[in-house]
């Protein structure tokens, strides 16, 4: 990376150099066999000049070619895309979490007992198809710029994910299970995604009204996505959020507070710089209901003549190549605040409505406007505090500035949530359910 980085610093007025090596593995178990089974390891560089105020960019998944990366990036400046922004400078980083080596160390067999020992739990108290995907993996990652900045960080993960399908459907209630250690699955969260399947067996047709709905942890991307894109950089920098001039105003409920905070001494991914090496810290963007901050990398904070908020991420919505997309606005290990009610009591609560347990179409609507329509996949019909089963073909749609002000309680539990995050359900009234 040095030697990069003093080839690039010879041809520009600021370089930096990304690098990022995953070593994965996961076992996929369909009703009880295993059905696929992978292992890779990705690495590369990306490597990001500043001259005459423009940005350059190139990556490589290898280094054998270093005059050929630079001369990629320069001919990348023809593009004139302007950058106002500097390459962050060397500052008091706190040393993170150091993985202890059981994941990096599990291997196939391992991730077969894991998951062999959800199914024999599980196996006597259901009589449905059990699918249960087994994962670990090992991530490096480290900056280099030609403002004195030198970092890396190390994480590990493994996560098992469990999911209950419904006969004769590809429907199912699913729980995640993530640690940064070797675990088991607790027997608890096993015990709550049987029961939930088990008041699902019955379908059941409702009349479409407005009702409750308590949106699930795995179900709140929905919401979040929205939200996340009025609240990014981008979004007012073109003056398109619908949340313009709204910084300090309460635009939700008073039980909504949404932050993201990777500093934290249990994080699965605990960091304390961004992509881009920018320190990171929680960062708030809804205080009970207060619009507080914006989610900005380092140009979308010089564009906005604002700080960069330790929020530059080099992720998309549907993966990719790491090294390939460029550092943009993203709220890492996001959060909602728990609330003060249980799950169960949130649900003996509720005189008619549903439970939200999983989603289709989310991408549905317009997403910068707040509006979502998707399907309820599953949802389980809710009257008088008990369950009545799982609706059939059921769709609730809504503006997320509309339902959030309806909050009538927050779980007091956060949940691991798979695409990403940890936030407790959220029981909201007034919302529209169609149904057949």
């Amino acid at each position: 990376m040095k030697r990069l980085l003093d080839m690039a610093a010879k041809v520009s007025d600021q370089a930096e150099v990304f690098s990022n090596r995953n070593d994965s593995s996961s076992l996929e178990m369909r009703n009880g066999k295993p059905s696929d089974i992978s292992a890779s390891i990705q690495s590369g560089y990306a490597l990001r000049i500043l001259k005459d105020g423009r940005i350059g960019t190139s990556y490589t998944k290898n280094l054998l070619n270093r005059e050929e990366l630079v001369s990629n990036a320069l001919d990348s400046l023809k593009g004139k895309v302007k950058a106002g922004f500097s390459f962050p400078g060397p500052s008091e980083i706190p040393s993170a979490w150091e993985p202890d080596g059981s994941v990096s160390r599990m291997g196939f067999h391992d991730l077969h007992s894991r998951s062999s020992k959800v199914l024999d739990y599980m196996r006597g108290k259901i009589d449905g198809q059990i699918d249960v995907n087994t994962a670990r993996g090992v991530m490096n990652m480290a900056i280099m710029n030609t403002n004195g900045l030198d970092v890396s960080r190390k994480s590990s993960f493994m996560y098992i994910f469990a999911s209950l399908l419904f006969p004769n459907t590809e429907t199912a209630v699913r729980k995640l299970y993530l640690s940064r250690k070797v675990g088991d699955f607790p027997e608890s969260d096993l015990d709550e995604l049987i029961k939930l399947y088990t008041s699902g067996l019955p379908e059941v047709d409702i009349l479409t009204g407005r009702m409750k709905v308590v949106f699930t942890p795995n179900t709140m991307y929905t919401l979040l996505w929205r939200l996340s894109a009025a609240t990014s950089g981008g979004a007012f920098y073109n003056k398109v959020s619908p949340l313009m001039d709204k910084r300090g105003e309460k635009v939700l409920s008073e039980k909504v507070t949404l932050y993201g905070d990777p500093t934290e001494p249990e994080e699965v991914d605990q960091h304390f710089f961004d992509d881009e090496g920018v320190p990171t810290k929680k960062h708030t963007v809804f205080e009970n209901g207060v619009f507080k901050n914006l989610i900005l990398n380092l140009d979308y904070a010089d564009k906005l003549n604002e700080k960069s908020t330790g929020t530059g991420y080099r992720e998309g919505m549907w993966g990719g190549e790491t090294i390939a997309i460029p550092p943009g606005p993203s709220l890492k290990c996001s959060r909602i605040a728990a609330g003060d009610a249980s799950f169960e009591d949130m649900i003996k609560g509720i005189d008619r409505g549903v439970i939200v347990l999983g989603v289709l179409g989310a991408h549905s609507g317009n997403i910068l406007n707040g509006d979502f329509s998707v399907g309820l996949n599953p949802g389980l019909y809710v009257e008088n505090g008990e369950i009545k089963g799982r609706v059939r073909d059921g769709m609730i749609a809504g503006n997320v500035y509309d339902v959030l002000q309806n909050i009538e309680s927050v779980e007091n539990r956060l949940h691991d949530s798979f695409t990403g995050g940890k936030y407790p359900s959220i029981l909201i009234d007034d919302v529209s359910v169609a149904a057949k």
